[in-house]
């Protein structure tokens, strides 16, 4: 794996261009040797922060834009998410109540439980108007150095 690698995509706000954002991470991972095993939790954790945004914050905006960067750097694997959505800071939510029975859960909530699960890092701020997410997670030692394509 090459000591950093990165690169952005610009996406419409749109279930499209959560398809777009999951494509683009597929070829970032094949062309830096990760095999789908060793990021599928990114993976997950990108198509459901994308749907939130999607399907809360950008609504009624069809003209609405996410910016996704994708780097590898120190033996991890980083996802910045950009939206100018409403500010909101998904770390901020409470932790969901999982001994609770299903009738007495309260909705939502539960992806980005998912996605605290799944990540080794994740971080949020709100600059020049726009939420920033920060996904990472650590790589296997021996991710990068087989050039696999699926």
């Amino acid at each position: 794996m090459p000591a950093t690698a990165r690169s952005t995509v610009h996406l419409a706000g749109t279930r499209s261009g959560i398809r777009q954002a999951i494509e683009a991470f597929d070829e970032f991972r094949a062309e830096n040797g990760l095999r789908p095993s060793a990021v599928w939790q990114v993976n997950v954790a990108l198509d459901e922060i994308l749907s939130n945004i999607v399907g809360h914050a950008y609504r009624n905006r069809p003209d609405a834009w996410i910016d996704v960067t994708f780097a590898l750097a120190g033996g991890s694997l980083e996802v910045t998410i950009v939206d100018d959505g409403p500010p909101f800071d998904p770390l901020a939510l409470p932790a969901p109540d999982l001994t609770a029975s299903i009738e007495a859960r309260r909705p939502g909530g539960l992806g980005v439980h998912l996605v605290r699960s799944l990540m080794d890092g994740v971080e949020y701020a709100r600059r020049d108007g726009r939420n920033w997410l920060v996904l990472r997670r650590r790589l296997p030692a021996s991710e990068g150095t087989n050039r696999e394509k699926g």
